[in-house]
C-alpha cells in the first residue's frame, strides 16, 4: 500500500505549493502531471501484484479443499476397515484443512476487494490528471488571479474555483481512508485481554469441532450401512 502514501505526498505537496507566491503555477501544474504519472505507473505495477496475490490465494484455497476431500476418503477407508479411531483422526484433519481453506478464500476475497477499490480510485485520479494536462494554462490563470485577489483564504486550492483541484483533494482523502483501512486489517493486538479472548474462542472452536467430527463420523457410518 506504499503507493497510496507516495501519491498523496506528490499530490498534496504540489497542490499546497500552488498557494506559494514564489511558484510559477503553470510550471508547477505541469510538474504535478509528470510526478503523478510517474507514481501511477508504480501504483499500477503494485496493483497487478495485488491481483496476482488474490489469484494465488484462491488457488491455494482450492488445493486445500481438495486435500480436505482426500481426508474424508481416508476416513471412509478407515471405517470400512473397522477402525473408528483412525476415521475420527482423518475427519479431524479434514476439519482443520477445510477451516484453513475457508480462511484462505476469505483472504483472497479481501485482496480482490482491495484491488477493486484501488483500481477505481486510480482510474478516477488518472482522469483528473488528464484534465490537469489539458487545462493547465487555464488553471494557471485562475491561480494567478486568486493570488491577486485580496481576502482569499490561504492554504486551499478550492479558492481557485477548479473542480479538478477539488476532486483531486477529495480523492486524496479517499486514498488516505483506504490506506488506513488496509493498515487496520494488518494490526495484531497481543495484549492480555485479547489473548484471553482468543484462547476462549479457541476452546469453543475445539469443543464445537469435536462435536462436528462425531456428527460427521456418524453420518459416514450411516452411508456405509
Amino acid at each position: 500500500m506504499g503507493f497510496f502514501n507516495r501519491l498523496n505526498t506528490v499530490l498534496k505537496s504540489n497542490l499546497n505549493a500552488l498557494v506559494d507566491q514564489a511558484e510559477d503555477p503553470e510550471k508547477l501544474i505541469a510538474q504535478t502531471v509528470l510526478d503523478m504519472r510517474a507514481e501511477m505507473k508504480k501504483a499500477k505495477r503494485e496493483l497487478v501484484q495485488t491481483l496476482g496475490a488474490a489469484k494465488r490465494l484462491e488457488k491455494e484455497a482450492g488445493d486445500l479443499e481438495e486435500e480436505a476431500e482426500g481426508w474424508e476418503e481416508k476416513a471412509v477407508l478407515a471405517l470400512k476397515a473397522g477402525d473408528d479411531d483412525l476415521a475420527r483422526e482423518a475427519l479431524k484433519r479434514k476439519q482443520k484443512v477445510r477451516k484453513k481453506a475457508e480462511d484462505t478464500r476469505g483472504r483472497a476475497a479481501q485482496q480482490a476487494r482491495n484491488a477493486d477499490a484501488m483500481k477505481d480510485t486510480l482510474e478516477r485520479i488518472e482522469q483528473k490528471v488528464e484534465e490537469l494536462e489539458d487545462r493547465k494554462a487555464q488553471l494557471a490563470s485562475q491561480v494567478r488571479q486568486a493570488r491577486k485577489t485580496p481576502g482569499t483564504a490561504p492554504g486551499s486550492t478550492s479558492r481557485f474555483g477548479s473542480e479538478t483541484f477539488d476532486e483531486l483533494e477529495r480523492m486524496a482523502g479517499r486514498i488516505d481512508q483506504l490506506d488506513a483501512e488496509v493498515e487496520v486489517h494488518g494490526i495484531i493486538d497481543d495484549g492480555p485481554e485479547v489473548a484471553d479472548l482468543e484462547a476462549r474462542f479457541r476452546a469453543l472452536d475445539k469443543a464445537t469441532g469435536s462435536s462436528e467430527v462425531e456428527d460427521e463420523l456418524a453420518a459416514l457410518k450411516r452411508k456405509l450401512d
